[in-house]
């Protein structure tokens, strides 16, 4: 798949988790948001859709969905109206082991796709994907509102296919303080086994 524009959704908080701002929470010294942005180098521009952060990237637009709060699928239906590209990738920033998912799921895309969802083999990651933008605009324009509507509701409209990423990892999904130990044990085992290999 050629060029293509990333959506980011950095809105909403993690109420099991104190209320924090996802975005800014840091795991293992690095906020989710750096880590969710280093898995979009391939993409030509980024549009991250929540509260403005402080970066240095050329290619990130920042916006807010209306009604502020709207869910992913307002957060979809604002950034739409910014894109030119054919292509779009879609990522939550509560996946922080997201890197290489997208690559993966550019790598299996077919002319004839409209949409490919991440899987981990058994359960579907919505908001890991890429979709055909026309397709997309099309699919929400179809629902009766965009404000709180589901994913879910969005592909009901979509002839869609999931990709099995080839680490389940990278679509754990940071909701509970479970996750995030998990989270947190998975990227001190990688840190382990880089300080053994550069030995």
């Amino acid at each position: 798949m050629s060029e293509f524009t990333a959506i980011l959704l950095t809105g909403g908080s993690a109420r099991r988790l104190s209320g924090i701002d996802k975005a800014t929470l840091k795991i293992a010294g690095e906020s989710c948001f750096v880590r969710v942005l280093s898995a979009l180098q391939s993409a030509s521009a980024i549009i991250v859709v929540g509260p403005p952060i402080e970066v240095k990237d050329e290619r990130i637009t920042f916006l807010q969905e209306e009604p502020k709060g709207g869910g992913p699928v307002a957060a979809l239906a604002a950034a739409l109206g910014h894109i030119s590209t054919e292509r779009v990738a879609v990522v939550s920033v509560d996946v922080p082991l997201v890197s290489g998912a997208v690559d993966e799921l550019r790598a299996q895309w077919q002319p004839t796709d409209v949409a490919l969802v991440a899987s981990d083999g058994m359960h579907e990651s919505y908001l890991v994907s890429i979709f055909n933008v026309e397709a997309l605009r099309a699919a929400i324009a179809a629902l009766a509102t965009a404000a709180n509507a589901s994913m879910k509701s969005v592909l009901a409209y979509l002839n869609y296919r999931p990709v099995i990423v080839s680490n389940p990892d990278m679509l754990i999904d940071v909701d509970t303080p479970e996750d995030l130990a998990r989270v947190e044990a998975i990227l001190r085992l990688r840190s382990c086994g880089s300080d053994q290999e550069s030995r």
